[in-house]
Parts: C-alpha cells; sequence; structure tokens
C-alpha cells in the first residue's frame, strides 16, 4: 500500500490551516478537518472559535449537525436489511411503504437509493427559512412531496432528492418494526464504535461539545441569530439530514466506504454500484451529478472520491474517501445562515467547496508522490 512521508503531511497542515484561518476571515465561525493519510498521524487543523461569542478556540473534536451525509446511514441499514433477505433492492418501495405520493408505483428501492426514483422533492416547499422552528412529522413531509408533483418516471433521470431518504427510513422502520433511530444505533453505530453520533430526536440528545451554528429566520424575524444546537429536534430534514455526529466518528464511518475491514461487514462496491450519473451538461453546481447507493461521487485531482457532503442551517461538511490510496477526510464549517432556504448553499459554498476539493486533492497527491 502506498505511504504518505511525514514532511509530506506537516506539509499539508500548514497549507490548510493557513486556508482555514482565510475561510474564517471571510466569515465562518469555525473550520476543522481531520484527514487520514496512509503510514502517517493523521491530518489535524481547527480555525475560529465553537460559538459565535468567541468562548473558546474551535479544536475539531466537537460535535456537528453532519445533515445530508445522514443518507449515507439510512442507505448503510437499507444494504443490511438487503443482505439479511428482508428485502431485495429491485422490489417496488410500494411493497413496503403504501401510498407515497407524487411516485410511481414500480419504483424500486435501488432507485430511491440512487435519486432515480422520480419522487418530488419536499425541500422545494420550504422557500424561507421557518420560525419558529417545526417539528415534522412522516405525513407533514410527503404532505409536502406531494406538493411538488412527480418529477418523472422512475428510472428516467437523476434528481437528488431528500424525499428519497426519508420513504427510505420509514421502509426501515416497518421491516425491522422498529424505530429507525433504534434501528441505525443497533446495527450501524454500536458495531462501529461511533459513540458520539446520533439521531437528533426529542429533548433527549446530548448537546455536550456541540460547535455551534446559528440561523436568522427569514418572515419577519428581528432578533439574535438562534443557537441550532439548542433546538428541540432535526425533524425538519427528517432521515435525509438529522444526524449529528464527530470528525472521529465519521473517520470511523470511512472504513466502510473505503471497503477496508469494518464490523459491518460492508464493502465500497456495495455504495458504489448501481450509479446514476446526471452527465456533464448539469447546470447546478453545488449539487452533486454522480450518485450510487446513498453516497456521492466527486473527482478531485483526477482521483473519484466517495462519501457525502452535508448543508444544514449553520453548518456545512464533507467525508469522503478515496478507495485505492486509503485517503480519508472529513471537515466541517459552522457560520450563521440568514435569508431565504435555499440561499444557505451559497453562503460560504464557494469557499466551503474549494476547501473540500483542496483538501482531498493534496491528500492525494501526497500519496501518490511518496
Amino acid at each position: 500500500m502506498s505511504h504518505a512521508s511525514p514532511a509530506r503531511a506537516e506539509q499539508i497542515r500548514v497549507r490548510l490551516e493557513a486556508a482555514a484561518q482565510e475561510v474564517v476571515r471571510r466569515g465562518a465561525i469555525g473550520v476543522a478537518a481531520k484527514i487520514v493519510l496512509p503510514g502517517v498521524p493523521t491530518v489535524r487543523i481547527a480555525a475560529g472559535s465553537v460559538d459565535a461569542a468567541g468562548s473558546a478556540p474551535l479544536t475539531g473534536d466537537e460535535r456537528f449537525a453532519i445533515a445530508s451525509q445522514s443518507k449515507m446511514f439510512t442507505a448503510a441499514c437499507v444494504l443490511l436489511l438487503a443482505r439479511d433477505g428482508a428485502i431485495s433492492l429491485t422490489d417496488p418501495v410500494a411493497r413496503y411503504v403504501p401510498d407515497v405520493p407524487a411516485v410511481d408505483d414500480d419504483a424500486t428501492i435501488e432507485q430511491f437509493l440512487n435519486h432515480t426514483s422520480g419522487i418530488g422533492n419536499f425541500i422545494q416547499a420550504m422557500p424561507v427559512l421557518p420560525y419558529p422552528w417545526p417539528s415534522l412529522t412522516y405525513d407533514d413531509i410527503m404532505g409536502m412531496a406531494r406538493l411538488q408533483g412527480r418529477l418523472g418516471r422512475a428510472g428516467e433521470r437523476f434528481d437528488y432528492n431528500n424525499t428519497d431518504v426519508v420513504v427510505l427510513a420509514r421502509l426501515c422502520e416497518r421491516v425491522a418494526g422498529q424505530p429507525f433511530a433504534e434501528l441505525l444505533a443497533e446495527r450501524v453505530l454500536r458495531p462501529l464504535g461511533m459513540r458520539d453520533t446520533c439521531v437528533a430526536t426529542g429533548d433527549g440528545w446530548s448537546r455536550e461539545r456541540m460547535a455551534r451554528g446559528y440561523y436568522v429566520p427569514s418572515q419577519g424575524y428581528s432578533g439574535a441569530p438562534i443557537d441550532v444546537s439548542t433546538l428541540r429536534d432535526y425533524s425538519i430534514a427528517s432521515a435525509a439530514g438529522n444526524i449529528v455526529s464527530s470528525l472521529d466518528d465519521m473517520l470511523r464511518w470511512a472504513r466502510c466506504l473505503a471497503g477496508e475491514s469494518n464490523a459491518l461487514g460492508l464493502r465500497h462496491e456495495d455504495f458504489a454500484a448501481s450509479v446514476a450519473d446526471a452527465g456533464t451538461a448539469f447546470p447546478i453546481w453545488f449539487m452533486p451529478r454522480t450518485y450510487g447507493r446513498g453516497v456521492e461521487s466527486w473527482t478531485w485531482g483526477g482521483r473519484a472520491f466517495w462519501g457525502h457532503r452535508g448543508s444544514f442551517f449553520g453548518y456545512h461538511s464533507g467525508t469522503f474517501v478515496e478507495p485505492r490510496s486509503g485517503v480519508a477526510l472529513s471537515l466541517y464549517l459552522t457560520m450563521c445562515t440568514s435569508g431565504s432556504f435555499m440561499r444557505f448553499i451559497e453562503i460560504l459554498a464557494y469557499d466551503y467547496m474549494h476547501f473540500m476539493a483542496s483538501s482531498a486533492q493534496m491528500a492525494a497527491d501526497a500519496v501518490e508522490l511518496a
């Protein structure tokens, strides 16, 4: 296996530390990243503060909202149920979850996994940042999906979509006979030793060690920015984005994505399969063009990285692996989100994407040069 040199790893740390400081100077509250390079200690960087008041420096050991990275964990539960023989990925979702709106009855589990189901995206029905923060049920989310209508025939094209994952989580609950948060903890989190990771639901989830992200509602609100970690739950995103984790835990998860030996027995090939590709003409730079089973693929430095990004009120994040070299990285950025619901991706989004791509490319180059 290829290895990186300690000198090269230190060079990456210095360059990324400077880049993180610049992102903070441009408006972020905090930036942290951890990068695994074969043969050397983990590269760790952090800049900025743990909160908007600057009460303590960010260390990178905090917990944060991972947002759409949550989709990978829903996919893992689906894949484990399929391995158990409880479901087949070619089964229609309607066999397990009746009355799913705005989708064809023959849309398969596989098509929900890779966002080719054609279902309406519920997130488009929330054009503004809500206040007060709503607690949404499954039926609430399906009602919003129904408003969007069917996007296309099942299997016709790739459309990155949050509703797909909400329906898959409901499928897991029906097949396993337990709440999704319990299933996830039992089948994925505890076996992998992910002690910092949980579904942010109800009042019981721990707010300890949270890096603070903030948002300012958009309809006539005139108060102070709201600390997202103090809100009751993240049901506004449901299974498409309601998990809290840490960089160390996400790098434990990255072992599965990289195909290393892991307690789940899942391989890289389990995720990087049935890949849907929107093609090079895909018009939205921020959204993925290539998607497997609950994972995105981005090409950085000529290498295909697999994993997922996440964007939420007050948080950007991402965890990716390059399986051939063994490089893995996880990062997050905290900020204050304001304006319309979709505008949050514009706040520091270019800085966030550039920082992530630069981190991946430098890491891959370090192993290649070694």
